[in-house]
């Protein structure tokens, strides 16, 4: 599991992950602040927003989801959110909401009142864009 998070350049303090190969793993990472990698936003509201990994296509070309957390956006990054609410509300795997997210691993099942570690995600969150 440790594979998976290597330091890296500027945010050195905070480990990289793949959001696809971490999603499994998220549970063994509470309280650890990382930046997820190839996160594809999807239903983007003022509280949260969805960050689905892909698996790279299979042989038929059809993407699979390998795993998603949720992402509670720091209350100072307007900016980031904002950009989120207009271009990834819907549930499109649009390649403008693909993106890294910066943030502490929490488990979000309890406010769900699901059973511990079913929903994983990252809270105080900033929005990497690409540009």
């Amino acid at each position: 599991m440790s594979a998976l998070l290597l330091p890296s350049g500027a945010h050195a303090r905070d480990a990289h992950a793949d959001a696809a190969a971490f999603a499994a793993a998220a549970r063994h990472h509470v309280g650890e602040r990382v930046t997820l990698d190839h996160c594809h936003l999807v239903y983007a509201t003022d509280d949260e927003i969805t960050c689905i990994g892909l698996l790279p296509e299979d042989a038929a070309g059809n993407v699979r989801l390998a795993g998603k957390l949720l992402i509670r956006v720091a209350a100072a990054e307007m900016q980031g959110r904002t950009r989120a609410l207009a271009l990834c509300a819907g549930g499109a795997l649009d390649e403008a909401c693909e993106v890294s997210v910066a943030g502490e691993v929490f488990d979000a099942s309890p406010s769900f009142g699901l059973g511990a570690a079913q929903l994983m995600g990252l809270r105080e969150a900033t929005i990497c864009w690409p540009d």
